[in-house]
């Protein structure tokens, strides 16, 4: 009798297939919004972006350097936060495999910063490595 007992809880059950549905479901709807949001900050970012910049960003090209897969380019500094000695930047790019720009936050010290040039509407030398697998540039540090 205890062999034909059903369980409804345990691991290949129906109930535990219905579960982990949902924390799929709500994994992907948090994911969806999270996205959702970073798009809407870039687009909002662009909007204030001149023509003339956006084409002098996507001029930027990428120079190879000698480490492998890495190279150089010149960041568009959009904004700087400065919070006591330390700095946020937003520094935007152009992935040009995908055909549309994004944006990385770059945190460094003040003097760092000052060091570098970076503040807002400036270009400044950046490093990036090349992604094989996602097919753009990402940011690794200014230079």
């Amino acid at each position: 009798m205890n062999n034909l007992m059903v369980t409804y809880w345990g691991p290949g059950s129906f109930a535990g297939l219905i579960v982990g549905i949902i924390v799929i479901a709500v994994f992907v709807f948090v994911a969806m919004k999270i996205a959702k949001k970073d798009g809407a900050n870039l687009d909002a970012i662009l909007a204030n972006v001149s023509e003339e910049t956006k084409q002098q960003i996507i001029n930027a090209g990428f120079a190879e350097t000698d480490k492998k897969d890495f190279y150089t380019t010149r960041a568009y500094i959009f904004q700087v936060n400065e919070d006591g000695d330390k700095v946020t930047a937003i520094a935007l790019f152009y992935a040009p495999e995908h055909g549309e720009f994004y944006d990385r936050k770059i945190k460094l010290s003040k003097a760092d910063a000052q060091a570098k040039g970076v503040q807002a509407g400036a270009f400044v030398p950046a490093l990036m490595k090349y992604d094989k697998e996602m097919h753009y540039f990402d940011y690794k540090k200014l230079v």
